[in-house]
């Protein structure tokens, strides 16, 4: 997926290509755990799908509970998905500054 340090670097209009995939697709795992946990809040909490998002929103954004979910059920599910959308965190950041961090050690290897 990526050159090695032997190769040259990348142009710049394929190295936009390749953060505009890397973006995508860290833009689509934020979606997919949006999707699951109004899915778990409408069905463990019995919410509404406006109340379930917000609080999907909020607790995947690092806030916190918005919404204090009322079941014992749908309060598991909120501590799941809490440490759940931490892990989430961290591989959409991992998944956008790979490329970047990748373009920049390979700078430094050309020198040699």
């Amino acid at each position: 997926m990526y050159e090695n340090k032997s190769e040259p670097l990348v142009a710049r209009r394929d190295f936009r290509k390749r953060m505009f995939w890397h973006v995508l697709a860290a833009l689509a795992l934020v979606l997919v755990t949006l999707l699951a946990g109004v899915v778990g809040h409408m069905y463990f909490d019995n919410m509404e799908p406006g109340r379930a998002l917000m609080a999907s929103v909020t607790l995947s954004s690092g806030l916190g509970l918005s919404i204090f979910p009322e079941s014992a059920p749908g309060q598991v599910f909120a501590s799941l998905y809490g440490f759940f959308a931490g892990y989430v965190y961290i591989a959409t950041s991992t998944i956008v500054i790979a490329p970047l961090l990748h373009r920049i050690l390979h700078k430094f290897h050309l020198d040699e």
